[in-house]
């Protein structure tokens, strides 16, 4: 089994669904803006049926941000809702996986706890991209594609979690 499905959470985050035997990998948008819930369930059930599995799937185990206003959080709240709903819908089995978890496992270095978001996105990104060289990671402009990085990882993680 060798198919993993990694989910970052939020308004710009994103899906990937990971086969960690051809290193291929297949990234979707969270939903928001224009990407409905459904969306993203037919574009799950879709990889399951073009790669006749998903062994797991993976969420980030995430929580309101501090400072944010109430507006956001309640819709970073309802994106993470909305994944989980998914997630259950497709009777795949799924955990939540809390980022220092993952990022530990994978390899990204110790950030210290002030670390501007920015910089922790980029170390992410360094080490997916030495994982899977291939990965788009960067939009047309060369600025990271938020979630993206994330997502690989996660279900990278699931890989060396539930590989074996």
């Amino acid at each position: 089994m060798s198919i993993y499905l990694g989910m970052d959470p939020g308004q710009s985050g994103a899906l990937c669904v990971l086969d960690t035997i051809t290193k291929v990998h297949t990234f979707h948008d969270t939903p928001g803006g224009s990407n409905s819930p459904n969306a993203v369930f037919c574009w799950i059930m879709a990889q399951y049926h073009l790669n006749n599995e998903i062994h797991f799937i993976g969420i980030e185990d995430v929580h309101s941000i501090h400072g944010t206003s109430a507006k956001s959080n309640f819709n970073f709240g309802f994106n993470v809702g909305v994944l989980h709903a998914i997630a259950d819908i497709t009777q795949i089995g799924f955990d939540l996986i809390k980022p220092k978890e993952w990022q530990k496992v994978v390899g990204v270095p110790t950030q210290k706890p002030k670390t501007a978001p920015a910089v922790r996105k980029k170390a992410i990104a360094a080490v997916a991209l030495r994982l899977y060289p291939t990965a788009l990671l960067y939009g047309p402009r060369g600025g990271l594609l938020d979630g993206r990085a994330d997502a690989l990882m996660i279900a990278h993680y699931l890989s060396i979690k539930y590989g074996k």
